[in-house]
């Protein structure tokens, strides 16, 4: 299931919710001579319901266009860590006026292989929260077959994880506030992947607007 699924779930569960909690009271106590009434003030709750969750969303209240997705995918590069792009694709989604624009590549060398995803909320702070709840707490993590940790990269809030057994990673980060960079690595060397990092140009995508 893509990011873009999963979000837009949770923000059709977040209004369900808010019109579950809204509602059933009225519905409880209502009349055959009320229900007029009672479908009108229904449909305010699911206005109010909506309007709540999309302040939730943005958090501060400040609305943000987000970056046209072939912007990101101009970021992604034909090559990275020796390996070679095999698929390149984009999109934006949203819903109630709350939209998101994703990038992703995936690249291939030998018998190792990479996925990178840039996604860019804008000013949706909550739905960041969701995807990236790593990055309000502080992790570190180590067993015989590998470590999961929050750190520091580029002076971005990071979460990096790897299995040394199965030579599979993860590294996260959350760039200025709004955009998530994830890169996935399968049959790979920790150095590779950090090398992936060095070379996906964090600070370029941290100028888009």
């Amino acid at each position: 299931m893509t990011i873009q699924k999963l979000v837009l779930i949770g923000l059709g569960l977040c209004i369900i919710l808010n019109m579950g909690c809204g509602g059933s009271d009225k519905k409880a106590d209502a009349t055959s001579e009320q229900a007029a009434g009672g479908a009108q003030e229904e449909s305010q709750s699911v206005e109010e319901a909506m309007k709540d969750v999309k302040e939730a969303l943005q958090g501060n209240g400040e609305v943000k266009e987000v970056v046209d997705f072939r912007k990101l995918k101009e970021l992604l590069p034909e090559e990275l860590a020796g390996m070679d792009r095999i698929s390149h694709s984009g999109e934006k989604a949203g819903m109630f006026g709350m939209n998101m624009s994703t990038a992703t590549a995936e690249y291939r060398g030998d018998d190792q292989e990479l996925e990178v995803t840039f996604v860019d909320f804008a000013g949706m702070s909550a739905a960041l929260s969701g995807l990236a709840g790593w990055a309000t707490m502080e992790m570190d993590r180590e067993t015989d077959s590998g470590y999961e940790r929050t750190t520091m990269i580029d002076g971005y809030k990071a979460f990096e994880k790897y299995d040394k057994s199965s030579k599979s990673g993860e590294v996260s980060l959350l760039v200025e506030n709004r955009f998530i960079v994830t890169v996935n690595g399968r049959n790979i060397e920790e150095k590779t992947m950090a090398k992936a990092i060095d070379q996906l140009g964090l600070k370029q995508l941290a100028r888009l607007k």
